[in-house]
């Protein structure tokens, strides 16, 4: 067998697999709607999820809920942090971290489906003898469990049931 020959069975069978290269997601990842505004109640994961429509090329993001098919609640936001763990002379050994967000669709004034909940956990250990680097190793984490849950939202968003509804439509309707 030659190169080239080996070459069109390993690409044949990498897309066959459903593999992407990374930055080509195509049309499925996008949001089933072309324009969104965000409205945010002091909710950390905000800036995230936004940043994330944008580079993503997920919908247009608008300034006006007006000039939007669908607008994007985030509120009720919750962070915890409890211990998961204690050692043999009964110190903290591990802390559970946990955010919860909740999001609510509307469109055309009228809220859509149910509430969408994200939630996002991680383990920690934790020695008191480094406090120091537990203290920015608990900030590593917290990124990574705000980006977690913004990729959850994204993705219940991308699936959520939205109606049809066009923006000339609901302009010929006031």
């Amino acid at each position: 067998m030659n190169k080239s020959s080996f070459l069109l069975i390993l690409i044949s069978t990498l897309v066959a697999c459903g593999f992407h290269l990374r930055g080509t997601r195509g049309d499925y990842y996008k949001f089933p709607f072309e324009t969104v505004y965000v409205e945010c109640d002091n909710v950390i994961i905000c800036s995230n999820f936004t940043t994330a429509i944008v580079t993503e090329s997920l919908a247009a993001l608008v300034t006006k809920p007006e000039n939007a098919e669908v607008m994007i609640k985030l509120m009720n936001e919750q962070t915890s942090r409890d211990i998961a763990g204690l050692n043999s002379v009964g110190r903290i050994s591990s802390y559970l971290l946990t955010y919860q967000a909740q999001a609510e669709v509307w469109q055309k004034g009228e809220q859509v489906g149910n509430d969408i909940n994200v939630t996002s956990r991680m383990t920690m250990q934790y020695n008191d003898a480094t406090i120091l680097s537990n203290t920015q190793e608990e900030a590593n984490f917290w990124d990574q469990i705000h980006e977690n849950a913004t990729n959850q939202l994204i993705m219940r968003l991308i699936h959520f049931p939205y109606r049809k509804y066009s923006l000339d439509n609901v302009a010929e309707s006031k």
